[in-house]
Parts: structure tokens; C-alpha cells; sequence
């Protein structure tokens, strides 16, 4: 398997993961998985209602761009980062789109 293959499935395999937890809020909130494998684009999103309040959220996204995996939104309390490393996937082609440019080189992941 290529590398670009490897990490989509193992952005898949993560998203479908963290897709089986139910919203604790209740309501009327479903959880919605987004791939896009055309642009290698991947989201994970909490849309519906919780009483008259709207519920419209990015809970993670995931981009591959130029041979990397890019974090771009992470709304949990998991390191998405390290559960890519243990499915294989090098921590120089993670890089955390969601942190600064100038605070990347200090994360330990790659930097872009």
C-alpha cells in the first residue's frame, strides 16, 4: 500500500472511530462523516438541534496536502496526532494545521 493510501484509511479508520460516540449534550444532534477523496478532504461534524439552540459543529477535520496529513480542527480531548502515529503514519507527515506556522517546529510533528 502507498503511503497516501495508508493515510487516508487511517484518517477514515480514526473519523469512524470517534463517529460511535453520541453527542453528550442530547437533542437532536447527529454525528456526520464528510470524505471528500477526491480533494482528500475529511470531516467529522455534529449538525441538528439541542432545544431551540442550533447545532452546526466541526468536531475534527482532516486535510492531505503535498504528502501530509494536516489537522485542521480537533475539538476533543484525544491526540488525534499520536493515534496517526499508531496506525503507521510518520509524525514529519502530521503537521497541525490548527497551531500557528511559528509554533509548529516546537510540537514535535512536522512542520510546513
Amino acid at each position: 500500500m502507498d503511503k497516501i493510501e495508508l493515510y487516508r484509511q487511517s484518517i477514515q479508520t480514526l473519523l469512524q472511530e470517534h463517529n460511535r460516540h453520541s453527542p453528550k449534550n442530547g437533542g437532536d444532534i447527529e454525528n456526520e462523516l464528510l470524505f471528500d477523496l477526491e480533494r482528500d478532504r475529511y470531516q467529522l461534524m455534529r449538525v441538528g438541534w439541542q432545544e431551540f439552540k442550533r447545532v452546526y459543529h466541526t468536531v475534527m477535520h482532516f486535510d492531505i496536502k503535498d504528502g501530509k496529513i494536516w489537522i485542521q480542527q480537533n475539538m476533543t480531548d484525544v491526540d488525534v496526532g499520536q493515534e496517526l502515529v499508531n496506525m503507521g503514519v510518520a509524525k514529519e507527515d502530521i503537521i497541525l494545521g490548527l497551531q500557528p506556522p511559528y509554533k509548529r517546529p516546537y510540537t514535535g510533528y512536522g512542520v510546513a
